[in-house]
């Protein structure tokens, strides 16, 4: 390439103009991550399994993925990372420590935002808190593709807020009445408050196939019919002694019984999530920090 040798506003130009021709570069300068909140109504549903084998999964087709344990006081996806944090999104949240300071890059591949366990301040968040949240989460949707928030169950505006500001909420539910009810009844919430995500399904711990399937039609005409939204069917996970049966220390299901039943199953649930988030518009200056800040406003 011919060498040009210009002055100093000329080289500034010139430069903007490379930065700005269609490639890379403008791609990741005009993208913000893609939010993705796992959530259920209650707790025990298998949500954090979910959200950590999901994460790797994305991981390995070649997504820069980070989580954020949103389960303010009762986290717990670090144990399943394998990872022992000194400093968790307590000390982030409390204003004195940057969130670089608390991402964790895994052995599994994905960062880790670790969050507080058995951290009562945790338990009675304010607006400050969460506009700091709001912050940190602007500074990882610049650096990663995707950004995996697992939420606490339930509906404390605490957890609500995440959830309103994602672009992809998945709700995760097991086929039995108490847990299609309670997830029911956050789809009602989030469709009262005005909530923009698409919602999505995953069924974990289907004792046979086809029940989760089963479970979404019933589930999705419901929401459908009187909460106004609509659900898509992400997947069905499987009732699977192998997944049941592990134990602090050992590698996630996906790397460590790659071949299982769960396994397979939250692969194609990662495949199914992929192409959907390949849909997704982002839009910088109507970034995650706003859309929080929007939330917060209004709690």
């Amino acid at each position: 390439m011919e060498r040009v040798h210009r002055g100093d506003a000329d080289q500034r130009a010139f430069a903007r103009h490379l930065l700005l021709r269609d490639g890379p570069f403008v791609r990741e300068a005009a993208r913000e991550a893609a939010f993705v909140a796992f959530a259920s109504g209650k707790g025990g549903t298998g949500k954090t399994f979910l959200t950590v084998n999901a994460a790797i999964a994305l991981h390995e087709r070649g997504r820069r993925v980070a989580v954020v344990d949103c389960d303010f006081g009762l986290a717990n996806a670090h144990l399943l990372f394998g990872v022992n944090p000194q400093c968790t999104l307590a000390h982030v949240l409390e204003g004195g420590l940057a969130v670089d300071e608390a991402l964790l890059v895994t052995p599994h591949g994905p960062a880790l935002v670790p969050g507080g366990s058995g951290v009562v301040s945790l338990a009675d968040l304010d607006a400050r808190h969460m506009a700091t949240l709001a912050r940190a989460l602007h500074v990882l949707g610049e650096r990663y593709d995707v950004v995996m928030l697992d939420c606490g169950a339930g509906l404390a505006p605490q957890s609500l807020v995440p959830l309103l500001a994602a672009q992809h909420v998945v709700l995760v539910a097991n086929p039995e009445i108490a847990s299609v009810t309670d997830a029911y009844a956050l789809v009602k919430c989030l469709a009262k408050q005005g909530a923009s995500a698409t919602l999505h399904l995953a069924v974990n711990r289907v004792p046979e196939d086809g029940l989760g399937r089963a479970t979404h039609e019933r589930f999705a005409d419901v929401a459908r019919r009187f909460a106004r939204r609509e659900v898509h069917y992400l997947g069905e996970v499987p009732e699977d002694p192998v997944a049941a049966h592990r134990r602090l220390g050992q590698p996630p299901l996906v790397k460590g019984a790659a071949g299982c039943a769960t396994a397979n199953a939250v692969q194609t649930l990662a495949d199914r999530l992929d192409l959907r988030l390949e849909r997704t518009r982002l839009v910088p200056d109507q970034g995650i920090e706003a859309r929080m800040q929007a939330q917060i406003l209004r709690w």
